[in-house]
């Protein structure tokens, strides 16, 4: 199963990192069916030209008697001229730790360390790479104004993905707290059913608001932005 939230990432010319917020907090409900399953917390934190992001997801209903698990997600790094460099990712379940996953940036070599229940390995590195967490953080700094496509490479810490989206800078999503402008992005069409879909909240600082992944067989697995606290 593809990560819901490891699709997005650019490299492009951003503003410096003295305009980026200091301070992001977010929570989000994920659902399946219209059912809701758990919630996230994210919070990003800028130090001067560091940064950290820690996302915790956890179950909630029934969901939670039955899979009571905390996914604890965090990335950190620097924060260059072209955004949020990333130097470690990693993925942390709480009561099913043999499916963590690490990575770690080697930005000098041009490599990428990658580990999971397989083992530790080694991939090529290219440039402006970023992780599933830092990825979504890159709309805030570089927004796609007047992009027509988009091409990203991304790592979930256990290999590296690269995706190809389509943007269509006049939408709409509705989230839990009313209807919000947003660039639209979403992936080519695949053989299978298999998309992924991104609603940037304009009014926001593109910050996104709503994530859709449809799996290869139809089954659909939905993020909305709930809360959103940013701070300059």
């Amino acid at each position: 199963m593809r990560s819901l939230l490891g699709f997005a990432l650019f490299c492009l010319s951003c503003t410096a990192h003295a305009e980026l917020p200091t301070r992001i907090e977010a929570g989000y409900d994920l659902l399946t069916h219209g059912i809701k399953l758990g919630e996230v917390r994210e919070v990003f934190v800028r130090d001067g030209d560091q940064y950290r992001i820690q996302s915790v997801s956890k179950p909630v209903g029934l969901l939670a008697l039955f899979q009571p698990e905390t996914i604890v997600i965090t990335s950190e790094g620097e924060i260059t001229r072209s955004g949020l460099q990333p130097r470690k990712f990693t993925h942390q379940r709480a009561k099913s730790p043999e499916k963590n996953t690490q990575a770690d940036f080697d930005w000098i070599n041009r490599t990428l360390t990658v580990s999971d229940r397989a083992g530790i390995r080694q991939l090529a590195l290219p440039p402006g790479t970023q992780d599933r967490l830092s990825a979504m953080y890159q709309f805030v700094i570089a927004p796609p104004h007047a992009r027509l496509e988009l091409d990203l490479q991304v790592t979930n810490g256990s290999k590296l993905q690269p995706y190809h989206y389509l943007l269509d800078p006049a939408r709409s999503a509705k989230v839990p707290f009313g209807d919000v402008r947003s660039y639209y992005l979403r992936t080519a069409p695949q053989s299978t059913a298999w998309k992924s879909e991104i609603w940037l909240a304009i009014d926001h600082e593109y910050f996104p608001a709503k994530m859709v992944l449809t799996e290869d067989n139809g089954s659909q697995f939905v993020q909305l932005l709930r809360t959103l606290d940013i701070q300059p």
